[in-house]
């Protein structure tokens, strides 16, 4: 089956997905081209240290895993770009096209790109700012998200919820979210508390936080074992880092999330969708152990 994401989670996307404040990444080359009056300037460096900035909100929407030969970030209220000389302005946006950042998106993703200004359209890209965005219409909004969640993160593919999934797990089983940094350690602890803590799934879960959960939920390694309904599974890397982690709900069937940002669903996946993604990792088992 194949899910999509709801009128209401549409909404929640619309109002979240650009930030309020306008980030523009820049080498230093172009930064001398350009009047950066009226705005902060500040290095790559202490920006990517800076509390405000590391919020979840910009990282996710800004992509900063991503962002190259950026030297320097602009940060500027929203309406200030579009007061800039368009021979500025098009060196800016050339230099987000460039860099790689979050928020461009190629024209073949907006159906009616006439309803896009012509300033923000950058060989074949969209980049795509707080004010421009505010003056889209809902329907051009909704169908530019759809577009791109199926195009870059998630298909929406995913098994039937079984007739035995366990009930804490039916409001977000094959479900898309509304919350920036869930992410797959959340997802799994929520599923070990058996629902009764259902604010652990909007967390952004770092490992040594999860692995002192397992614990606290009395949960062991194990080896050589069917999986039991309510196993975990993790995979760990070379360096023995976390890099995913599902929770077993039986019939060969994962409770599951791909990734930290709200365009990642819940979703019920199957045995070799899921090990399949993940083989060229350590996987390691681990069960709930009553206590004596």
């Amino acid at each position: 089956m194949r899910i999509k994401p709801t009128k209401k989670v549409l909404l929640s996307w619309i109002d979240k997905y650009v930030p309020e404040k306008d980030l523009f990444f820049l080498s230093k080359e172009i930064l001398n081209k350009i009047d950066v009056k009226d705005v902060l300037l500040m290095p790559i460096d202490e920006f990517f240290n800076h509390n405000s900035y590391g919020q979840l909100n910009y990282v996710n929407s800004y992509e900063y895993w991503n962002i190259k030969n950026a030297q320097y970030v602009i940060i500027a209220e929203s309406e200030w770009i579009e007061r800039l000389p368009e021979e500025q302005r098009q060196l800016i946006l050339n230099s987000q096209v460039l860099c790689e950042r979050g928020l461009v998106l190629p024209v073949s993703f907006i159906h009616e790109i006439e309803k896009i200004p012509s300033s923000f359209v950058i060989k074949g890209n969209v980049v795509i700012q707080r004010s421009m965005w505010e003056k889209l219409d809902e329907a051009t909004k909704e169908q530019i998200l759809t577009t791109m969640v199926f195009e870059w993160w998630d298909k929406g593919e995913c098994e039937e919820l079984p007739k035995t999934l366990p009930n804490f797990l039916l409001p977000f089983a094959n479900t898309f979210g509304h919350h920036q940094g869930a992410n797959c350690l959340a997802a799994v602890l929520f599923a070990i508390s058996k629902g009764k803590q259902e604010w652990f799934i909007y967390e952004w879960i770092h490992q040594n936080t999860f692995l002192e959960m397992l614990t606290q939920y009395h949960f062991e390694e194990f080896l050589d074992e069917e999986l039991q309904q309510g196993d975990v599974i993790i995979w760990k890397d070379d360096h023995d880092i976390i890099q995913h982690a599902a929770y077993y709900i039986g019939e060969g069937l994962y409770f599951n999330k791909h990734g930290q940002t709200m365009f990642n669903p819940w979703k019920i996946l199957t045995e070799s969708s899921l090990y399949k993604e993940w083989e060229h990792l350590r996987r390691m088992n681990y069960r709930q152990v009553l206590e004596k």
